[in-house]
């Protein structure tokens, strides 16, 4: 979070695919050096169904992030880095590790709580938090997500009529 600066963390929804934007890299934080960033922009887009380019605080970059299916309760997850050159800096290469060792556990050891909270006889149903202002602390692309997800299985229901 000390990476970017939330009070600017704006989600959007457009059709097929969402963009997350705020600004960071623009101050010292416990995450990596962003010290010289020539990217200070916080950018992610969701494209449906399980793809997510990202861009981070530092030199130029670019990540490719795909969520893969592998059963009811598991998925493989895959990371592209791209880079400005062959040659990582210290600082990139903190950022790989940051996203890897830190950013990417969280993710899931969050979803696996989730996952796990679900499994009960106390799970009834899901709540969503939405900001109708589009803040980082909506949950409105969530909800995005799932609307398309129920889209797809209406549209398979119906073809196999």
């Amino acid at each position: 979070m000390a990476l970017v600066d939330m009070d600017t963390y704006q989600v959007r929804t457009h059709g097929i695919w969402s963009s997350h934007f705020a600004e960071a890299g623009t101050r010292d934080n416990p995450a990596y050096d962003v010290s010289g960033a020539s990217v200070t922009q916080h950018a992610v887009w969701w494209l449906w169904p399980n793809t997510c380019l990202l861009r981070y605080p530092g030199r130029g970059n670019f990540m490719v992030f795909q969520v893969v299916p592998a059963g009811p309760d598991r998925t493989l997850e895959t990371w592209d880095f791209f880079f400005e050159t062959d040659q990582l800096q210290e600082a990139e290469a903190e950022a790989v590790r940051y996203i890897d060792e830190v950013l990417q556990q969280q993710d899931i050891t969050i979803v696996e709580s989730v996952q796990r909270g679900m499994a009960t006889p106390a799970f009834d149903q899901g709540r969503i938090v939405s900001d109708p202002a589009g803040s980082g602390l909506s949950e409105h692309g969530v909800h995005h997500f799932h609307g398309l997800v129920l889209a797809a299985y209406e549209k398979f229901v119906n073809a196999a009529r």
